[in-house]
């Protein structure tokens, strides 16, 4: 299975149980942001920041975690020749890198 492909059935996967949980947190958490009455500013202050933690953590793991992986999967396979491989002319091809010797 390509990566894009992983990543895409992976997040299709986990979308549901990710979306039903952090959106009947959020359900439950409004009342008590918005909530009147005594004692209500120290409720709602933590109510906010639930919420807010509930939405970073849903970005979090739908969003940022793929995109890390895909960096992460595609620093595997770069090599230190590639790095400057951007400042050489397009006219000329330099010799390709030699394989790496297997250590041992």
């Amino acid at each position: 299975m390509e990566r894009h492909e992983a990543i895409m059935t992976a997040n299709h996967v986990r979308l549901r149980p990710i979306l039903m949980t952090t959106i009947s947190i959020i359900a439950g958490m409004l009342p008590i942001a918005f909530g009147k009455g005594a004692g209500a500013g120290s409720r709602a202050s933590m109510a906010v920041t639930i919420i807010g933690g509930q939405v970073l953590c849903l970005l979090l793991t739908l969003l940022v975690t793929p995109v890390v992986y895909s960096y992460f999967d595609d620093l595997r396979e770069w090599r230190p020749a590639q790095l400057f491989s951007w400042l050489r002319r397009p006219g000329k091809t330099p010799a390709p890198a030699p394989p790496p010797e297997p250590l041992g």
